[in-house]
């Protein structure tokens, strides 16, 4: 039996009916013929890369991915013979493949500098090498773009974010083609990359709401950051549903429902001392909630870089990131507008 999984549920390890109802999910909502789901967003990148990568090869990946991404590549992979190189997401041509590129690995929209990402351009590109494109879809959700249907080869979500939606599950899911998958899943299972299967079934019921829940937060984000772009203590709103964001017409061509539910922000002074001053919006280093949050990534998800390496992401010291729930926006703006008073 435990060669033939599909005959029956076995062993936990090797998946349980709550795993199987989220694949079958994320499957469908991302158009892919196959699904993995495991720990955390992070498991699922570790194991698409011990699935698909071997000494001597070569990682494209972009400078303003989630910290934990470079952090994984440089201090684990790099002990394995795997390389890195870093490319910015968007300048296509600057990407510079050779015979050992194996992964090109992009964020549609990156957290947290909202940099947004000509899938179909480096889709066709990392095809013509050879290479597969991994595409971490966990800012804009499946909600507003589907990476396969713009050439990704396999699409990651950290389900711990706005998939489940309620900051009370950790997971991670990989979705893609069939092949593809069995080696992943393969890994996944040597590997012990297990999901509680209480957490799968809270993804499961977090997913019901994410057309609900999104829809409310991308239309309280676009107007949150139109009120922050005219506030005289804010440097620069980096959101792509502004039409000074300078991607926004990509953004406009590859989401479709709103502009997501993230956006960030440098002020002028101290972003400690603002935080300290809000009472409703809370600091949370994670995202995609119900509730607005904010965070200061220089000090949480990318602590882990250097100086130079956080100023190439685009992330100076003062920039927060907000995760902007659904709740009455008024009130959020309100809080904002006695913090930075």
């Amino acid at each position: 039996m435990l060669a033939h999984p599909e005959e029956g549920f076995v062993y936990g390890r090797n998946g349980l009916p709550n795993h199987i109802t989220l694949e079958r999910t994320i499957a469908q909502l991302e158009g892919a013929e196959a699904a993995c789901c495991c720990g955390s967003g992070m498991s699922a990148l570790a194991i698409v890369f011990l699935a698909l990568l071997s000494q001597g090869d070569e990682v494209l990946a972009t400078t303003d991915l989630y910290g934990g991404t470079p952090s994984l590549l440089n201090a684990d992979l790099a002990r394995f013979g795997v390389s890195t190189r870093y490319v910015d997401s968007r300048d296509p041509a600057g990407f510079g493949f050779t015979e050992r590129t194996r992964l090109v690995v992009v964020e549609p929209l990156s957290n947290p500098t909202l940099r947004v990402c000509p899938l179909d351009e480096i889709a066709e590109l990392a095809h013509s090498r050879g290479a597969l494109l991994v595409v971490d879809n966990s800012t804009p959700t499946s909600y507003l773009c589907r990476p396969l249907e713009h050439g990704a080869d396999l699409v990651v979500h950290s389900a711990t974010k706005a998939l489940s939606g309620h900051h009370d599950v950790t997971a991670g899911l990989v979705a893609g083609r069939r092949e593809l998958l069995d080696r992943i899943r393969a890994c996944g299972i040597r590997g012990g990359a297990f999901l509680a299967p209480l957490d799968a079934w809270l993804t499961v019921r977090g997913i019901k709401t994410l057309a609900v829940r999104m829809r409310a937060a991308c239309d309280n984000a676009q107007h949150l950051a139109s009120w922050l772009a005219d506030h005289p203590r804010v440097r620069q709103v980096l959101y792509p549903g502004l039409a000074s964001h300078p991607q926004h017409a990509l953004a406009a061509r590859l989401l479709n429902g709103g502009f997501g539910a993230m956006l960030a922000f440098e002020i002028v002074g101290d972003p400690g001392e603002l935080i300290k001053r809000l009472r409703l919006v809370r600091f949370v280093a994670s995202f995609g909630g119900v509730t607005t949050t904010v965070s200061h990534p220089a000090s949480t998800s990318h602590r882990s870089l250097s100086p130079e390496a956080r100023l190439a992401a685009g992330i100076p010291d003062g920039l927060l990131r907000l995760s902007v729930g659904i709740e009455a926006v008024e009130d959020v703006i309100a809080d904002f507008e006695q913090a930075l008073a």
